[in-house]
């Protein structure tokens, strides 16, 4: 919807209790977000800090004009503030990958399980969480593809092969290399280890 369309609506059909909570709750969240008070706001609109908690608590309708100006103060597009759940959830997931979403490879017997961290792999780089139960390992042979990988380990003692050289890393240490070179990985601890191991081109 345009902003001139939406404007009109605004005009010609007011907001009902649920639209003016939904609009009260994006004002506020966009003044916090930037840390503006109150006072601030309301100063720069012209209105009262009463008038303008009423607003963000869903409590009083906002006029377009007075609407307007809280977007310039606070520093937001108007229409940012009519955004519908089906926009957010679209642009969220081209960007966002939330917790319990997450695409996951289980290896089964080799105690492993990869979680992507990438939304897609059509990008230049995967993100992925490695997380090896004790024994865990990428298995017995070395193997190798384009590209380089880099990683950090987040718990746990990690055993990183690259060319028959043995590197043992702790909480913390990080690593990088050309994926050319032959390598493999195994869990040194009795418990989990956990890397954040990241590719590219992805491979996955």
């Amino acid at each position: 919807m345009s902003l001139l369309e939406t404007e009109a609506k605004l005009k010609t059909n007011p907001l009902d209790e649920t639209d003016d909570v939904s609009l009260g709750d994006a004002v506020r969240r966009a003044r916090k977000a930037r840390g503006l008070s109150l006072q601030l706001v309301a100063d720069g609109v012209g209105i009262s800090t009463g008038l303008l908690s009423q607003i963000e608590r869903g409590i009083s309708s906002p006029s377009v004009r007075n609407l307007r100006a809280i977007c310039e103060v606070i520093g937001i597009p108007f229409l940012s503030l009519f955004d519908d759940g089906e926009a957010r959830a679209s642009r969220e997931s081209r960007m966002i990958v939330r917790a319990d979403r997450r695409k996951t490879v289980d290896f089964g017997d080799r105690k492993m399980v990869k979680s992507f961290l990438t939304v897609h792999d059509e990008g230049a780089l995967q993100v992925m969480e490695i997380v090896l139960e004790a024994g865990g390992s990428s298995g017995e042979e070395s193997y190798a593809h384009e590209g380089e990988e880099c990683g950090l380990v987040l718990s746990g003692r990690l055993e990183l092969v690259v060319d028959d050289h043995r590197y043992q890393l702790s909480p913390g240490d990080a690593f990088h290399f050309e994926s050319t070179r032959p390598h493999r990985f195994r869990n040194l601890a009795e418990v989990e280890t956990r890397v954040i191991w990241i590719t590219t081109p992805p491979v996955w």
